[in-house]
């Protein structure tokens, strides 16, 4: 004899209920992606032709760094600016390469990018700013 699929289910749930099992069916919560997490960092593309790009993004409680992620080739130069938002400027922002390889990049200061591929830059807030370590800032990323 064949049953249908509602008529198994109800077997399993009194089969279950007789040896003092118990089935719970719940929906596994979507995995959200939120740009800027390190799972999610923002993707940086610049126009065909530019130069440098400008983005707006945050930290928080929540998100004390900001990920942002851009391709390039071996031997140009990297340059980081941000404004706002109490991130940390003075010791450098860490980046790592499409190696792995992890160093720092200081603001407004060229950096010489190793290798051919995508980076990864993070900004952190900076708990010891004033007024306060979080809110918004505007980074602007220049490659040549």
């Amino acid at each position: 004899m064949c049953e249908t699929g509602q008529q198994m289910v109800d077997i399993l749930f009194r089969a279950f209920a007789l040896v003092g099992l118990t089935i719970c069916f719940t929906a596994a919560p979507a995995v959200a992606c939120t740009p800027g997490e390190q799972a999610c960092p923002m993707v940086l593309k610049m126009k065909r032709g530019a130069t440098s790009i400008t983005v707006e993004a945050a930290v928080s409680l929540k998100h004390p760094i900001f990920y942002f992620t851009f391709d390039a080739r071996e031997a140009q130069n990297l340059t980081i600016h941000t404004v706002g938002g109490g991130v940390k400027t003075g010791a450098g922002y860490p980046i790592s390469g499409p190696d792995g390889v992890s160093d720092g990049v200081t603001e407004n200061a060229p950096y010489k990018l190793p290798k051919t591929g995508a980076y990864v830059i993070e900004v952190h807030a900076n708990t010891m700013a004033s007024p306060g370590p979080f809110g918004r800032f505007r980074m602007t990323m220049t490659i040549q």
